[in-house]
């Protein structure tokens, strides 16, 4: 038996399990939340087991919710797809540069950032609700995925909004 076919085998376990389709959207969930609530210290300072529990609660509900799970499945291979290629970039420009802090504190940086982001979570969207079908004339009406995708993109745009807007005033450290 191949290395390739283990694998195969490997991932079609998982698969079967419900892995792919419960647990890791429950794990992507309870991080998000986790962070947000941590970072926005809603319950106060120091109270990570409150976030804890709250963040597991709200993703285990999230994640026995059909269409929050099809809205993620629609929406999150892109945002993959993003990160992928952000985390190149800044390896790319570690290789070029050398030390990037300055690099990725540019205001050009940020805006294009910024631009690139917005750019990815459009054709995330566009792809996700299969807008390219329906402008080709092979596509059907607004179904409930669709809808479900819109909710999740509103979700990842509050969230990342709690976790980038800080807390104001003042230095880290």
């Amino acid at each position: 038996m191949t290395q390739e076919s283990v694998l195969l085998l490997g991932v079609q376990g998982l698969r079967e399990m419900g892995f792919f389709d419960f647990f890791l959207p429950l794990i992507l969930f309870f991080a998000i939340i986790y962070g947000a609530l941590d970072k926005t210290k809603i319950f106060g300072d120091d109270k990570k087991d409150i976030n804890a529990i709250i963040a597991f609660a709200i993703s285990l509900i999230a994640a026995t919710t059909s269409w929050v799970l099809r809205g993620v499945a629609g929406f999150l291979p892109w945002v993959g797809f993003i990160a992928l290629i952000v985390v190149a970039f800044l390896m790319l420009a570690a290789l070029i540069v050398g030390d990037v802090t300055e690099l990725v504190r540019s205001r050009w940086v940020k805006i294009g950032g910024i631009l690139f982001v917005i750019a990815g979570l459009g054709l995330g969207v566009w792809y996700g609700l299969g807008l390219d079908k329906r402008f080709a004339g092979t596509g059907t009406g607004i179904s409930e995925t669709d809808i479900a995708i819109v909710v999740v993109l509103a979700i990842f745009i509050g969230a990342f909004y709690l976790i980038v807007r800080g807390t104001g005033g003042g230095t880290e450290g």
